[in-house]
């Protein structure tokens, strides 16, 4: 029997001279047009003028992941959509990240642990923002995220008029440690339509004014979000799960399904599930587990005008009329 040697394909990109790991015949690819890049802060290779394309040699932070990213699509001539950022398991970033309008559309933001715990991201100070996200189509996954006091996670701008488009964006299987002292973990900004929020886990975001938020739209100057899913999450320990600022910027044509709502036992929450600020409302609700007081006064609220569809529920209050006695939700919360 001959045996004859394993012989690796030719390099995609050849290497260029004095950028670290850029001759790597590995990871460059996620998909057709995207490429891989992985910050790790703690790897002996790790340096701020690498490429960020070989593992042996990631970028110290995502920012500049990020910045990398943006470069290489305007050096390449090409879109670059579909990328992925690695965030090691082991990375503890403390940075407040921008992605701005002038990155590449639909990449990926990936923390490489195996469960929801890591990596362990904050924001560069206290009270700012983790993440923004100016332009569409990103994903964040299994990232964990950790709230200095009054500071925010990530937060979505689509601003009317302006570059900022950070519509149809998908967070998911991330969990969002508000430790008793975060604002808000996600924030809704301006109008962003068509974003999911699944299988993520929002705990103990509390400032002691009732303030803080798991998620809010905080403002719709022009609209409302639109289309958006929010499914399959763990909502508890919090000031507020999900509502918006002044109670007037809420969703549209929107999905919660699937869902749970604890109504707190070290931290009671005032507003459970509150959408009655939308312009059009027709939300629908279903399939959601809702703890405590099934109506306006435990914090549940439909929209006024065009309440939509909220049956099918699970509630544990059975002694309202909106809940039949097998406790399934029949009625919009009142």
């Amino acid at each position: 029997m001959v045996t004859l040697p394993q012989v690796r394909q030719a390099p995609w990109y050849p290497g260029q001279m004095g950028v670290s790991g850029s001759d790597v015949q590995r990871g460059l690819r996620w998909e057709p047009a995207g490429i891989v890049l992985y910050v790790d802060e703690n790897h002996p290779g790790a340096s701020a003028t690498a490429d960020g394309t070989d593992p042996e040699h990631p970028q110290t932070t995502i920012q500049q992941a990020i910045t990398n990213l943006t470069n290489f699509a305007t050096a390449m001539s090409c879109s670059l959509e579909g990328s992925v950022i690695v965030v090691a398991a082991e990375s503890t970033p403390a940075e407040s990240v921008i992605i701005p309008a002038t990155a590449p559309k639909n990449c990926t933001i990936l923390g490489a642990g195996d469960g929801i715990n890591c990596p362990a991201w904050t924001a560069a100070t206290a009270t700012g923002v983790a993440l923004t996200i100016r332009q569409q189509g990103w994903t964040v996954d299994h990232i964990l995220f950790r709230a200095g006091a009054g500071g925010q996670s990530i937060k979505l701008d689509w601003v009317p008029g302006s570059s900022y488009v950070g519509y149809r964006t998908t967070i998911q299987n991330c969990h969002f440690d508000g430790l008793w002292q975060g604002l808000y973990a996600i924030n809704l900004y301006g109008a962003p339509y068509d974003v999911v929020i699944r299988n993520n886990w929002f705990r103990e975001w509390r400032k002691g004014d009732t303030t803080a938020y798991a998620i809010i739209c905080t403002d719709s100057s022009t609209a409302n979000p639109y289309m958006c899913k929010i499914i399959g999450n763990w909502f508890e320990e919090n000031e507020n799960h999900i509502g918006s600022l002044g109670n007037n910027k809420s969703f549209n044509v929107s999905l919660f399904q699937g869902n749970t709502f604890h109504d707190g036992v070290l931290i009671t929450a005032t507003l459970m599930l509150d959408l009655r600020g939308g312009t059009q409302g027709e939300n629908t609700v279903t399939q959601n587990i809702f703890g405590g007081d099934y109506s306006n006064t435990g914090g549940y609220y439909a929209n006024a005008g065009n309440p939509g569809n909220w049956v099918g529920n699970i509630c544990e209050d059975v002694a309202e009329a909106e809940v039949a006695d097998n406790g399934f939700s029949v009625a919009v919360p009142a």
